[in-house]
């Protein structure tokens, strides 16, 4: 792999930092082959139980609209492949199965915010420049913008968003809802890092268990969201964890959990 990002370690925590700052990291293909591979690296890894994704000072631009240009001429055929491809990063940062946290600085532009906002916590710098560009260039929404907004934010916000191509501030987003915290600059991925740690310091099965309920709770009725939660507690209750939780509260004393 190339230099594009690169996978730290701060102690249970997995940071992903993407390297090309200077060029606002652009989403070419390239960086969707890395992070997918990083992303999967960092899924098999147990000693990583969250993870953090930043660009430092900017998360990124976008779309790599030069780099594309070639299959574009194509035609339709080889664009939709090209899509499909460039997807395949939305995908992996939605499905990873551990805590996702984005720490956004600078720019995060089209398929940029789409990344940021397919973790599953934001952090974003008062001064972060958020932007679903696509309308200024004559595109619709993609990399699963048009559904992680509304997610987000509601219909009515992610419609003005999108339709007006308005940039906002990381103040701004956090009063529209679209990213939940926002913090000074500098105190960005230490705000990340501190989550991250408060959330890795709980037991993992229970924590990707609720991950994965919650993810599939909000794209379904109450009553089958009733349905998801029964079947998942039914074995979170019956694991390691519970049990000793349990049996800690009847003895007054601090749980030891077995996967710490």
């Amino acid at each position: 792999m190339t230099e594009l990002m690169r996978l730290d370690r701060e102690g249970p925590v997995g940071i992903l930092r993407f390297l090309q700052t200077a060029k606002r990291n652009p989403y070419s293909v390239a960086f969707v082959e890395e992070l997918v591979a990083h992303l999967r690296e960092a899924e098999c890894d147990d000693t990583i139980r969250t993870v953090i994704m930043t660009g430092d000072e900017h998360f990124s631009s976008g779309g790599d609209l030069v780099g594309f240009q070639a299959e574009v001429a194509k035609g339709a055929r080889a664009t939709s492949e090209l899509v499909d491809k460039v997807h395949d990063g939305g995908r992996a940062a939605y499905l990873f199965r551990k805590p996702l946290i984005s720490a956004v600085r600078g720019v995060a532009y089209g398929a940029g915010l789409s990344l940021a906002l397919s973790a599953d916590i934001v952090v974003a710098a008062e001064d972060a420049r958020l932007c679903e560009v696509f309308a200024r260039v004559g595109g619709c929404p993609d990399t699963g913008s048009s559904w992680l907004l509304q997610q987000r934010a509601g219909a009515g916000v992610a419609r003005m968003l999108v339709l007006t191509g308005r940039e906002i501030d990381g103040r701004t987003a956090k009063d529209l809802r679209v990213v939940e915290e926002c913090v000074p600059a500098e105190q960005v991925e230490a705000r990340a890092l501190e989550i991250a740690r408060e959330i890795a310091a709980h037991p993992m099965f229970g924590v990707q268990t609720t991950k994965r309920v919650m993810r599939a709770a909000a794209e379904c009725s109450y009553l089958e969201a009733l349905d998801i939660e029964r079947d998942a507690q039914s074995v979170l209750l019956c694991a390691h964890d519970f049990p000793e939780a349990m049996k800690a509260f009847s003895e007054k004393r601090k749980p030891e959990f077995k996967d710490r």
